[in-house]
């Protein structure tokens, strides 16, 4: 099938918005578009070079929140090196290549809740030393393993909200040296330890958790010196729960 062309509102548009169109390919475009909105189309798949081949070559942000996307080639957004945020929200993703945004060297938010993605325990989730934030809300996530987020050294908020987590490693995120913010609400949680991390985040939320339940009353979003009070806490409740 031919690639789709869509009339821009004019040529010199640079935020294009061709939202329920019923798309099933990326629409050719322009190289002075720099936002581009495809939200609620049909589109399924996204092949080697796909935003440089439809000339979106200063693209800057991307939303292909609520389409049927379950391939994602290695490739699909290599070309697109002024990439700054991507949104694959709301779609049928079970993973990614670890590759996938490792030439997206400017890329700083990546949105991808609402899929069915699942750590791999032998290889990191993915490789971006720019990506800042981070969201993996309601996925089919279960464990975090000790190279989950070695490839995001930089990662500032982390967001696993609504995810069957019951297992996490000693160390799940040490390498996160910046992370200031860590959202596991809504997760199967029951304990952190101070291994896990290299810096102790600013912010943790831990609603609906079993680790908050252990509380009363039983805890939200926590900030400060509150985090780390909380941690050696925990480290303490381990503890005696051994003896």
């Amino acid at each position: 099938m031919e690639n789709v062309y869509c009339q821009m509102p004019t040529l010199n548009d640079t935020d294009v918005i061709l939202m329920s169109r019923g798309l099933d390919l990326i629409p050719k475009g322009s190289e002075v578009v720099e936002t581009l909105d495809l939200s609620y189309n049909n589109i399924e798949n996204l092949p080697d070079y796909v935003l440089w081949n439809n000339s979106y070559t200063n693209i800057k942000k991307v939303s292909l929140h609520q389409n049927r996307i379950s391939n994602i080639s290695a490739n699909a957004f290599k070309g697109a090196r002024q990439i700054r945020e991507v949104d694959l929200s709301d779609n049928l993703i079970t993973s990614i290549d670890p590759y996938l945004f490792k030439s997206n060297t400017r890329l700083q938010k990546l949105i991808i809740m609402n899929n069915s993605i699942k750590f791999n325990r032998l290889q990191t989730f993915i490789l971006s030393s720019s990506l800042q934030y981070l969201v993996l809300s309601n996925n089919n996530i279960d464990q975090i393993y000790e190279v989950t987020f070695l490839g995001v050294p930089n990662l500032r908020s982390l967001i696993l909200n609504d995810n069957n987590v019951f297992r996490m490693a000693s160390n799940s995120f040490r390498t996160l040296n910046k992370l200031h913010y860590l959202s596991l609400a809504n997760t199967g949680v029951y304990r952190l330890g101070a291994s896990m991390f290299s810096q102790i985040p600013q912010i943790v939320n831990l609603e609906g958790t079993p680790l908050s339940k252990r509380f009363e009353p039983p805890l939200k979003k926590i900030t400060g010196d509150s985090v780390t009070r909380l941690i050696h806490l925990l480290n303490v409740m381990i503890d005696d729960d051994e003896i």
